[in-house]
């Protein structure tokens, strides 16, 4: 995540010459605990061995009130999880879930990004005096009614066209590895130009700026789209590949949110550095 990043950033930093050197530790830190985080949960509920453990997504879906033994082995009942919680509102509103938590996880990395904006202007996010709500209100717009339901159907359809856990290759996990590959190439090297795209029309449609729409288009989406596709092959698109490896087809829609939290964050501050 942070070589990706960092790449855009450097990308940035070629055009923009006020975006300095104190930008490095504050994303390091901020990267750093979200990857640490992330993976350190991942270890723990895989437990390394997948052959002797349950996959990741029983893990994560087995949330819940259930039977748990202390050290002296007495049973005790734990609380519901929010992998519980979550899983439940999948199982009864799968499309509409994924849709809300695209939108707010795009507005977390919108959040991030202004934050991030203030910093380089004044050196301090303690000046920040209120946060541009219309910007936040834009991308879970987006989130919600365009990334989320795109990601939903065209994972699907991925799985449909080329199974990961199917086929005729016979080549147990090295196969399924192979065709994780494929849909994570695609999606990052392909599919990523509707995400990108779609992403400028309708952030900039919700704030009110339809008439730069066609400035925007023909200056900035080539840029976006190569910055993209390099922090793709640096960092991002692997993480991904971990992702769509180990979890089922319903869950990669959450992964890819946390994972695109870097990126909305660096997407959502070039679009706007250069609208305002």
């Amino acid at each position: 995540q942070f070589q990706g990043t960092y790449f855009m950033l450097l990308l940035i930093n070629r055009n923009h010459a006020r975006m300095s050197g104190r930008l490095l530790p504050c994303l390091m830190l901020f990267i750093a605990a979200l990857s640490s985080s992330g993976f350190t949960v991942m270890a723990k509920r895989m437990e390394i061995n997948s052959r002797h453990t349950k996959p990741l997504y029983v893990a994560v879906s087995s949330g819940g009130i259930f039977d748990d033994e202390d050290g002296a082995g007495n049973k005790r009942r734990k609380l519901p999880s929010l992998s519980g919680w979550y899983m439940n509102h999948m199982n009864n509103h799968e499309v509409a879930t994924k849709c809300v938590s695209t939108g707010f996880l795009a507005v977390v990395g919108d959040v991030c990004a202004q934050v991030l904006a203030e910093y380089l202007s004044n050196g301090s996010i303690l000046a920040i005096k209120s946060l541009d709500k219309l910007r936040m209100i834009a991308f879970f717009f987006d989130g919600t009614l365009c990334t989320g339901p795109l990601l939903h159907y065209v994972y699907k359809l991925y799985e449909h066209v080329y199974p990961i856990n199917g086929g005729d290759d016979k080549k147990g996990n090295s196969g399924s590895l192979k065709r994780a590959f494929v849909h994570v190439l695609f999606d990052n090297y392909v599919m990523i130009v509707a995400y990108i795209s779609l992403m400028m029309l309708s952030t900039a449609l919700v704030e009110g700026r339809y008439k730069s729409i066609p400035h925007e288009f023909k200056f900035d989406l080539i840029p976006n789209i190569k910055a993209s596709y390099k922090a793709s092959a640096l960092g991002l698109m692997w993480l991904q590949l971990i992702s769509f490896y180990s979890l089922p087809t319903n869950l990669r829609v959450l992964a890819v949110n946390f994972i695109d939290i870097i990126w909305v964050v660096v997407m959502s501050f070039v679009t706007h550095l250069h609208r305002h």
